[in-house]
């Protein structure tokens, strides 16, 4: 997966392409405050009364920039954790969780000076299989740094692109299905997080994905991003959501090249699949596609089955017994850490 920038001309194309905008996500296959023109960006999108949220990992918040997304309205910052304990986080990024920390208590500081509810500040978790513990500690984090932009969740993803391209180490850090499944169970009974999200609700401020997410229902046949959403890249192409890496075999088109009505259409015979009860190709691998096909007996047994094993002697015994956290290492090959 090709990491660059999207050229600045590019995004200005991108807008006059698609006036009828209404939230833009950026996010890609890197940080987002790496790009020379972030700020001219999103200065772009809100004189177009776009709004904005992005997914950053967060070391990079400095209080300028902190300064910079209140003053700009951005509308949530979601800044991605896996662990909360230090050491963890250091062998599972590299890097220092006390700059992430520093960048979000920036932002938190920001807001108040210019007195903005915006952004909302949350956290993004994407959860390994020796990190299934950890939610307690980020929770905590989340409650001490006084962020309001909710927690979200998932797991690292079994698309094969994705797959694919795991080092060795990561690929061992990827939940079984069952392991999956208990993790969305044990997330919507976490009284805390409901607490959290309920709290957050309250500031009636959405973020892309509460955009787009809205209507989602299981077992309804219909995905979010075929209706409303749409991932374009560094290079113009684009493809039917931000989890879909093979723009080869999978591209919707190439806008600039090809019309919109061209890459609609192609994105509504995806809808159509989907609506007929099979799982286009472009989505093998994806949790939204799972839920979207569910019946009801499946989605009782999920319930049921991850309700159980939840609370079984166990499962119990884990969460009560002291652990030191700790990642199994090396999750990168040498030549990436």
């Amino acid at each position: 997966m090709e990491q660059a920038d999207l050229p600045f001309e590019r995004f200005e194309s991108l807008l006059l392409a698609h006036p009828h905008v209404e939230h833009v996500e950026l996010q890609g296959e890197g940080e987002s405050l790496l790009h020379p023109r972030f700020f001219d960006m999103v200065k772009a999108l809100r004189e177009r009364n776009i709004k904005v949220s992005l997914i950053s990992n967060g070391s990079l918040i400095s209080e300028s920039h902190a300064e910079q997304m209140v003053a700009l309205g951005i509308e949530k910052v979601s800044v991605s954790m896996e662990s909360a304990e230090p050491e963890t986080f250091r062998q599972i990024r590299g890097g220092k969780l006390e700059k992430v920390i520093a960048g979000l208590s920036a932002l938190m500081a920001a807001k108040r000076t210019q007195q903005s509810l915006r952004p909302i500040v949350g956290l993004s978790i994407t959860v390994l299989k020796d990190t299934q513990d950890h939610l307690p500690g980020i929770v905590a984090l989340y409650q001490r740094l006084g962020l309001d932009g909710g927690i979200t969740m998932q797991p690292l993803s079994t698309m094969p692109l994705y797959e694919k391209n795991y080092p060795a180490g990561l690929q061992k850090q990827v939940l079984s299905d069952q392991e999956v499944d208990d993790l969305w169970v044990r997330f919507r009974m976490h009284r805390e997080i409901n607490k959290i999200q309920k709290k957050k609700d309250k500031l009636k401020i959405r973020s892309f994905y509460d955009d787009l997410l809205a209507g989602f229902r299981t077992g309804k046949r219909r995905c979010p991003w075929l209706e409303q959403g749409l991932y374009v890249n560094h290079q113009g192409v684009a493809t039917a959501c931000c989890m879909i890496k093979d723009t080869e075999r999978f591209r919707l088109g190439v806008v600039g090249m090809d019309s919109m009505e061209q890459i609609l259409s192609a994105r509504t015979r995806l809808a159509q699949e989907l609506a007929e009860g099979k799982l286009p190709t472009p989505c093998a691998g994806c949790e939204l596609g799972r839920f979207s096909l569910m019946n009801r007996w499946q989605v009782i047994s999920f319930a049921l089955g991850g309700v159980l094993r939840s609370y079984s002697p166990a499962a119990i015994w884990r969460r009560l017994r002291p652990q030191k956290p700790k990642v199994r290492l090396p999750l990168l090959p040498p030549t990436a850490s």
